[in-house]
């Protein structure tokens, strides 16, 4: 391919800063959206790239190297319709799909920030024959390659028994077909015990498990109170360090999700330090720090503002870096499926038998007509794709001409994919938070890689 037949990606971010690399020569750091790659770059060819221009200052085999990481694309490709496609693409793939079961609508917390309305509905009787048909149905299709099934709430522990009665009926089949398998349960670990980890991960075959806790004792058990007076933060963390000193439940690995509002935002590294010195520096644990947002809920008196949240958290990942925790700086992989809400291979399914395309509208009072049907109707029976949900357009949308939607003009677009279809249509920009610190994420990269800052501009 001819330098004519190239043009420059816009799907590229230059690092402002300038460092010098392990062998004292001077670079700067190219983030590929569309693969997702950091790599760093010599000078003059970053600041060639930064300009939108490839020229003469490429040899043939950089020319190539940046072909393969989509920095160089063919200069007659309409990048936007490229990366919606691949959106589109992974959002109409039928061989992977995801069931997210409700096994109760209860909460045992009252955490300030939730949109949820918990009552004490757990699955049970027809309800959960109906589901338990619905998912082996679609287990047993011949086009289902892989599937996930995950165990949502309210706090899905408050079913545990029902987890264990799904499960044993989902896994046979996996093993008979051979399909890949995950599931993740999404718990606030106030009822975790080792134990039941164990259970989780040799008998339900639960692969990963996201836990939140939102600040050190004082501010976790106030931040997310039970409704019982007890406190969830000590037992929370003896349970896990159980685990984790188990090789049995190698299987099963942990993240551990802070949500930061203004209550507890200064209480963050404080946080961090303590579970480090508790041996959450494991390498089966990752961190993840995440604003409060609305959930069909009014937040704004909670809500931190996007740019200050991001000034924040990059002195977080900074303070995470240097105490050995995990987390990840960066996507490594582009968007593929953007989230269930876009995809009919996708399902949330209630305790009352509704299934839901977005995660954000069960046991949301407002939202609950949004419901796309029950498990007890004919389209369940045979394992096929879900009704039609309100954002299975949303690539369509964002690619139409004269689109309004600013990911259309977005160099992070192909990494995110738009990142919530939901809080885009509720008037929310639910940009994630790398966009607005991603200069003081590449200065961490850079020092992860043993590169020295030498200047910024």
């Amino acid at each position: 391919m001819s330098d004519a037949e190239d043009k420059v990606s816009e799907y590229r971010i230059v690092s402002k800063s300038c460092f010098r690399n392990r062998r004292g020569q001077p670079v700067k750091l190219i983030y590929a959206t569309r693969t997702s790659e950091v790599f760093p770059v010599p000078l003059a060819i970053a600041q060639a790239l930064d300009r939108g221009e490839a020229g003469s200052v490429l040899t043939e085999q950089e020319r190539t190297s940046l072909r393969r990481r989509e920095i160089l694309v063919p200069a007659d490709e309409n990048e936007l319709d490229a990366v919606t496609g691949r959106l589109q693409q992974g959002a109409d793939d039928v061989g992977h799909r995801h069931l997210a079961l409700l096994p109760t609508s209860y909460c045992n917390m009252g955490c300030t920030y939730c949109g949820q309305t918990h009552r004490r509905i757990p699955l049970r009787g027809q309800h959960r024959d109906a589901v338990r048909r619905r998912v082996l149905g679609v287990l047993n299709r011949e086009d289902t390659r892989s599937a996930r099934v995950d165990w949502f709430g309210g706090e899905p522990l408050m079913a545990y028994a029902i987890i264990r009665d799904l499960a044993a009926s989902f896994l046979p089949v996996v093993e008979r077909r051979g399909l890949g398998w995950s599931s993740v349960i999404v718990t606030n670990g106030a009822l975790l015990s080792y134990r039941k980890i164990k259970v989780l991960a040799k008998e339900c075959r639960v692969t990963h498990a996201e836990i939140t806790i939102d600040g050190p004792p004082d501010v976790h058990d106030v931040h997310r109170p039970l409704k019982s007076g007890m406190t969830s933060f000590w037992r929370i963390v003896e349970s896990l360090q159980q685990a984790l000193d188990d090789d049995e439940t190698a299987g099963m690995t942990f993240g551990i999700r802070t949500n930061v509002d203004v209550h507890n935002e200064d209480r963050v590294e404080e946080m961090l330090q303590m579970l480090a010195a508790e041996g959450f520096t494991h390498p089966r644990v990752r961190f993840g720090i995440k604003p409060v947002h609305s959930w069909g809920n009014d937040v704004r008196e909670l809500e931190l503002a996007k740019q200050h949240f991001a000034d924040r958290e990059a002195r977080w990942l900074s303070v995470m870096r240097s105490l050995g925790l995990n987390f990840q700086v960066l996507p490594t992989a582009p968007a593929r499926k953007l989230c269930p809400a876009v995809s009919r291979s996708d399902e949330l399914i209630t305790p009352d038998g509704d299934a839901f395309s977005c995660s954000e509208q069960p046991l949301v009072d407002h939202l609950k007509s949004t419901a796309v049907g029950n498990v007890d109707q004919d389209w369940a029976a045979s394992g096929g794709l879900r009704p039609t949900g309100t954002y299975d357009d949303w690539h369509t949308e964002v690619a139409a001409p004269g689109s309004q939607r600013s990911c259309t003009t977005c160099r992070f677009y192909p990494t995110c994919g738009g990142a919530c279809p939901k809080l885009w249509r509720e008037g929310h920009w639910p940009c994630p938070s790398y966009k607005f610190n991603i200069q003081a994420r590449f200065d961490l990269i850079a020092e992860m890689n043993g590169f020295t800052k030498i200047e910024e501009g």
